[in-house]
């Protein structure tokens, strides 16, 4: 494998056109709805005047809704805390019962009846949230779910890493079903030791987990014979790249459950958050900023702001008085799999610039100011930035298949994107761009940040053109066919079209305009007539059943594609309607005519409606399942 260039994989910068914020937030704490010991409105109290802007009250499988009533016992600490409580909100807000022998039952409030009591655009947000709680062979299994829209009901699995994937595979679903941005995060791996780094290694569409918690079980730190979070992150992060995954990004949350008593024995509030660097304070732009890597966990530290060159990691510290910091950059060499400090300064300033003989680095901040109730005696206020490290392209996976029917859709949301395609053996993929200034951004809603490493380059261009160098100018080995990569343009047809054609001109011997292997198509806001006029256009257009007729060569429109709802009306169930096959029929008959692929996008993830679809003609398989359709066309074409 060779490394062929030098590329921030999560770059923090930002164009200064973007009003950029810091916001401080937990992501993880508890309420009486679960393990907690107050209201939820006292806990929110205590976060927004203690300078939180963002907050995901988080109890262990339930949402704050519907009826439910606590009783609170005669315990002299129960019964302040429920007076605080009345005293507080006051007992129009309060709804409680006195009964005989002095019993007290409460009805705990609704996210939605207490939500606009607190929220304040632009100063404080609650982040609907859910942790999700189970396990394997008595081993505690815990994950959050931010921003979750339903409830996630706990799965089980035959072994740690199926059970972590099992309910992250959850999390996916509803964030594709809803289009509503969310996310899981692994929580405190070392509580009981239930969770190593190798289970964590093997996790799909999972970016974050807990590098600090501030409950006192978690281990944060290890023992003997078991790895610190830290440990186990650049183990983690070094195999994703070697993978060629996207980061596992370290979070720090409080975890807290105790509201009333405090000290290391107890799960306080204020141990431990992240900044988020975002244009605004909504769930989008938090969500979008944290998984680009725009934040830091700490338990105290301030930065002035994250790192803005394409391969330097720049530490500034937000400095207080007679205090002293030293910042450690840690990494990984190349030839070594261990992570080691590569660097230590005294200062409030530091800057590690990636040299060839390193993989990847972070930062860890250290101060001498001792942590106010801290997660163990001793422990200092710290911080912790995003890794960041040096593009890597992988080799082709052996024994790969290739399958001319197989269309990605969607690419970007795989687990790898580009990478999860091509192993799987596909020669079709697609990938939604926004115009934003000058440069192409891919995701399927306009972003809230400029992420260069979302870019249509950095995901596909590059890596591909690597891909291409290293297979003796072939995408997929021992497959001479075309290979499409459809760009559906998302933002105005003619300005996005001159962006594409001029991002092209550097990939231009790849392009199948000139013999190379890639036939990039261009799909969704398409400028057909400005494309027909292009004289020495480096991209194809991608038809619509419309177009049929006009005269369009293949080379200029290879694919006639459609909305599956616009030709068939039936889901797989029973048998398909004779007149719609035979309407689908004819289509493919005369799109094939023409020297034309079809192509239906949102069509059921069914191999009952795959079958049907190739039966009446239909080239591509669109799919978000990978591994389902390239199972279905291997079996299929073995019969």
């Amino acid at each position: 494998m060779r490394l062929f260039f030098s590329l921030l994989l999560f770059l923090y910068g930002l164009s200064p056109l973007f009003a950029q914020h810091w916001y401080k937030g937990n992501l993880h704490t508890h309420s009486l709805w679960s393990d907690g010991d107050d209201y939820p409105e006292m806990i929110m109290s205590w976060y927004k005047a203690n300078g939180y802007q963002f907050v995901g009250l988080s109890d262990h499988n339930i949402l704050q809704e519907g009826e439910k009533w606590i009783t609170v016992p005669r315990q002299k600490d129960r019964r302040q805390v429920f007076a605080r409580y009345l005293q507080t909100f006051g007992p129009d807000w309060v709804t409680y019962r006195q009964g005989p022998n002095d019993s007290l039952t409460v009805r705990l409030k609704n996210l939605s009846d207490y939500r606009s009591h607190f929220e304040e655009p632009g100063k404080f947000l609650i982040l609907k949230s859910e942790e999700v709680s189970t396990g394997f062979q008595g081993k505690p299994i815990h994950l959050n779910v931010t921003n979750v829209q339903s409830l996630i009901r706990p799965q089980p699995g035959n072994s740690v890493a199926e059970v972590m994937q099992n309910n992250i595979d959850l999390v996916v679903a509803q964030r594709r079903q809803t289009g509503q941005p969310m996310f899981s995060h692994i929580n405190h791996p070392n509580f009981y030791y239930a969770i190593t780094a190798q289970d964590l290694m093997q996790l799909r569409h999972e970016r974050f987990f807990e590098v600090f918690n501030g409950h006192p079980m978690v281990n944060n730190y290890g023992d003997a014979t078991h790895d610190s979070t830290e440990v186990m992150w650049d183990k983690i992060n070094f195999h994703f790249l070697r993978q060629g995954r996207p980061f596992m990004y370290g979070l720090a949350t409080d975890d807290s459950h105790n509201y009333s008593f405090f000290g290391p024995t107890y799960s306080n509030s204020g141990r431990a958050w992240v900044m988020v660097n975002a244009p605004e304070l909504t769930p989008k732009a938090l969500i979008e900023a944290l998984e680009a890597g725009r934040f830091y966990a700490t338990t105290g530290v301030e930065l002035k702001q994250l790192p803005q060159s394409a391969n330097t990691l720049t530490v500034r510290i937000k400095a207080t008085p007679k205090t002293s910091y030293r910042i450690q950059f840690i990494g990984v060499r190349k030839g070594n799999e261990r992570a080691e400090i590569l660097r230590e300064v005294a200062d409030t300033t530091a800057r590690y610039t990636l040299p060839a003989d390193v993989w990847l680095v972070r930062a860890r901040v250290i101060s001498n100011t001792p942590k106010f109730n801290p997660f163990m005696p001793g422990d200092v206020e710290m911080a912790w930035t995003q890794p960041i490290a040096q593009a890597y392209v992988p080799s082709s996976v052996a024994g790969v298949v290739a399958l001319p029917n197989a269309h990605a859709h969607n690419d970007y949301g795989q687990s790898r994107p580009l990478w999860d395609a091509l192993d799987h053996g596909f020669t079709s993929l697609e990938a939604d761009v926004h115009l934003i200034g000058d440069t192409l951004y891919v995701a399927h809603d306009r972003p809230s940040i400029r992420n260069p490493a979302a870019t249509l380059e950095a995901l596909y261009l590059k890596p591909l053109a690597e891909r291409i160098r290293q297979n003796g100018g072939r995408v997929l080995t021992d497959y001479n066919g075309p290979f499409y990569l459809m760009i559906d343009a998302k933002t105005q047809a003619d300005s996005t079209y001159r962006a594409i054609e001029a991002v092209l001109q550097r990939y231009r011997p790849l392009l199948a305009t000139n013999k190379g292997p890639i036939t990039v198509v261009l799909s969704g806001n398409r400028p057909v007539q400005t494309v027909v006029k292009t004289k020495n256009r480096l991209l194809a257009i991608d038809g619509r059943p419309a177009d049929l007729g006009k005269r369009y060569s293949p080379a200029l429109m290879p694919i006639i594609s459609d909305a599956y709802s616009n030709q068939l009306s039936w889901r797989g169930k029973g048998d398909i309607p004779a007149d719609q096959f035979q309407k689908l029929r004819q289509l493919a008959d005369r799109a094939h005519r023409e020297g034309k692929k079809l192509r239906l996008w949102a069509s059921p993830e069914d191999p009952a409606v795959w079958a049907k679809l190739r039966e009446a003609g239909v080239d591509f398989l669109n799919t978000d399942q990978l591994t389902l359709v390239r199972d279905y066309l291997l079996q299929d074409s073995a019969k």
